[in-house]
């Protein structure tokens, strides 16, 4: 048995110094900062919503014109026999000719059926979609962040509470091996004594292992490379100002599930506009002017040419019957998007089911939260009143022992309560889309 105590107060020693090096405070926003600036899918989302802008740039939604420059130039030697109207003939052996050429043609689509327009306001609005899914991804990582804090907190207020349980295992061994040695007490009840602090000492270290994992999760939320020596906060401060009907209401106007179904209601709506812009002609606009020069052998009636000109036209393309392809397109536009719209009341269905749910569960765990409050005072009082009783002999170490395990309990029990309506909070937040705010 001395074996034991000595290998447990080791171990506590070093619990104890683990926890002496921790010093720096992360808060709850900190966490969140630190997770939403350097998650790896917030950054992905991000480079998607940059391509996405990219996408609604001028130079890739037809507004300006095109502009092409072509030239050439051509070297002949030739052999020509050329026979003449008056009777004269004349043989040439690689004669020479050339010819260079050079024009600027620009060109511009004037109407195209509003195809450019649906498709700019297309690409604006997927643009905006990727702006929401950025959010949504933040709103996401911050509720794992937060949840796995408050995880963090449970553990790191239980470790308080073990502390307490030990100490009070100390002193309990203390007064017993005193006992004994004035010969009131027996050596079994300083055998379960010491038993209990053992205990005590063990699930002390299982819960600082627990709080080391939960920081590594932590970190791997926070994309942190940092130790794990580090404290968080376990104040609570609860939100107050909660209300059913307000929370409800901004879910069905802020939520951000809600928001890329409408963003991709919209974006459908405009498909059937590039459907039915396929049906109207296309008219465009040439202009071009162009310089050629040539110099021709010896056996050409002209011996060099030079021309320049300006050259203008319109041009209409009307696609009459393209077997039934745009027809088809428009048809598949509008099913979409009637899918678009069964899928959004579908959502509302289930964001209010979830809503519901929410709400009951943060009601029921501020229920259970006050409930453990009580809870504990009634323990704190009996295990006082057990404490003096222990303490002149009236009642014996078995009973002190279930009054310290029934405090130790409704105090972990109570930490519990407590972190669990903070996670109710946010989840009730992350559905109403103000978690971020």
């Amino acid at each position: 048995m001395k074996y034991t105590s000595l290998f447990f107060a080791v171990l506590l020693g070093l619990v104890f110094q683990h926890s002496a090096l921790s010093q720096e405070i992360i808060s709850p926003a900190n966490a969140v900062q630190q997770a939403v600036e350097n998650n790896f899918g917030i950054k992905l989302a991000k480079n998607a919503s940059e391509l996405e802008k990219n996408n609604t740039s001028k130079y890739n939604t037809g507004k300006l014109p095109t502009v092409a420059l072509n030239g050439g130039y051509t070297y002949n030697l030739d052999n020509t026999t050329a026979n003449f109207q008056d009777g004269r003939s004349t043989t040439l052996t690689f004669a020479p000719s050339q010819a260079a050429n050079v024009s600027v043609n620009a060109g511009y689509v004037i109407f195209d059926g509003y195809f450019r327009k649906h498709n700019i306001n297309q690409l604006q609005e997927r643009f905006e979609l990727s702006e929401i899914a950025v959010k949504a991804s933040m709103e996401n990582v911050a509720a794992q962040t937060l949840s796995q804090y408050y995880q963090i907190a449970v553990l790191a207020k239980n470790l308080d509470v073990r502390n307490q349980a030990i100490e009070i295992s100390k002193q309990r061994v203390q007064r017993v091996a005193l006992k004994l040695e004035f010969g009131q007490g027996s050596q079994l009840e300083l055998l379960n004594a010491q038993v209990d602090l053992n205990n005590d000492s063990l699930a002390f270290f299982n819960t600082d292992i627990a709080i080391q994992n939960a920081k590594r999760l932590l970190n791997n939320l926070m994309v942190s490379k940092k130790d794990i020596n580090y404290t968080v906060d376990t104040v609570v401060n609860f939100l107050d100002d909660l209300s059913y009907s307000d929370l409800k209401e901004k879910m069905l106007a802020e939520n951000l599930a809600l928001a890329q179904q409408d963003k991709m209601i919209q974006i459908g709506a405009l498909s059937i506009d590039l459907a039915n812009a396929r049906k109207l002609p296309t008219l465009r606009g040439d202009l071009s002017y162009g310089y050629a020069y040539s110099k021709n052998n010896s056996a050409s009636f002209l011996a060099s040419v030079n021309n320049n000109g300006l050259t203008a036209g319109l041009s209409v393309s009307w696609n009459v019957f393209d077997g039934g392809q745009t027809k088809h397109s428009l048809e598949q536009a509008r099913l979409t998007n009637i899918n678009l719209v069964l899928e959004k009341e579908q959502l509302i269905q289930n964001l209010e089911l979830q809503f519901e749910t929410a709400w009951a569960n943060y009601q029921d765990r501020t229920f259970i939260y006050k409930s453990q409050e009580k809870n504990l005072d009634i323990n704190q009082s009996n295990f006082k009143r057990t404490e003096e009783q222990f303490k002149i002999g009236q009642i014996n170490s078995v009973d002190f022992r279930q009054a310290q395990l029934n405090l130790l309990n409704a105090e972990v029990a109570l930490n519990a309560a407590k972190f669990q309506v903070k996670i109710a909070e946010v989840e009730l937040l992350l559905l109403s889309g103000n978690l971020l705010n």
